[in-house]
């Protein structure tokens, strides 16, 4: 059975809509679903609308929890955008959203958006002191997680941990086979709003039988998606980040 992994959508229809092309093209047969589905795009309930049919598991990012509190952002900036998120939001996409558990297992992997710790604390898995850490706290042979919006693979190995270099070829791909032996920490980066000087959407195909990641590049429409980051209330300097493949807040 081959899956898609999405994380990070934020509300960007074009760029989800390349993906969800790019998966069933290859015969993935359901996605695990990495959290934050909204906030910063246009489009979140047409995103849901999308998403949620063809959901095998899915977990709450930090987007999510800002539906019932918006002291997880505090800045108000991000206050307005959430309010202009959830007005676009039908009552039952709102209540399913708030609903998301922080953490799930499907099959033998662990759903995660941020760090084990979620929501006390929103961490970001970036480094190998951080990963190490994660290693300790979940036993499962592989966990995905997102909140970084970059592509990423921790893989631990007789107690060391390493971060494996992702390069992208022509057809913006990256495989990857995961030995039982190990085990593995793996962001397939995010679908809506990359972050690593790519543009293009990011996602994860994997198939359990044969223990096979792909990591996949897929263009899209992103001016237009830029042209719609009004909707949410934030500045054009969000359309550009998105545009370079940048962080328009420079984490």
């Amino acid at each position: 059975m081959l899956v898609a992994v999405l994380s990070d959508i934020h509300a960007n229809l074009e760029a989800l809509q390349a993906v969800l092309d790019d998966m069933e093209s290859h015969g993935a047969e359901g996605i695990l679903g990495l959290g934050d589905y909204i906030g910063f795009n246009g489009n979140p309930a047409e995103c849901l609308a999308l998403v949620q049919p063809r959901l095998l598991a899915a977990v709450q990012g930090n987007h999510e929890a800002a539906l019932i509190d918006r002291a997880v952002f505090g800045v108000p900036l991000y206050m307005e955008m959430m309010d202009r998120t959830q007005a676009m939001l039908s009552t039952a996409q709102v209540q399913w959203l708030r609903r998301l558990p922080h953490h799930t297992a499907w099959q033998d992997c662990m759903l995660g958006h941020a760090t084990p710790e979620a929501p006390k604390r929103w961490g970001r898995i970036a480094n190998v002191n951080e990963a190490r850490k994660v290693f300790s706290a979940v036993k499962n042979h592989i966990s995905f997680y997102g909140h970084t919006h970059r592509a990423s693979i921790f893989r631990m190995y007789k107690g060391q941990v390493e971060k494996l270099e992702i390069q992208y070829d022509s057809r913006g791909d990256f495989t990857l086979h995961m030995p039982g032996n190990c085990r593995f920490l793996i962001n397939p980066g995010s679908v809506g709003q990359p972050r690593d000087l790519d543009w293009r959407a990011a996602y994860a195909l994997y198939c359990p039988e044969t223990s096979t990641l792909h990591l996949r590049r897929v263009a899209y429409d992103v001016a237009e998606a830029g042209n719609k980051i009004a909707r949410t209330g934030l500045p054009a300097s969000f359309a550009e980040a998105l545009q370079h493949g940048t962080s328009p807040t420079g984490d």
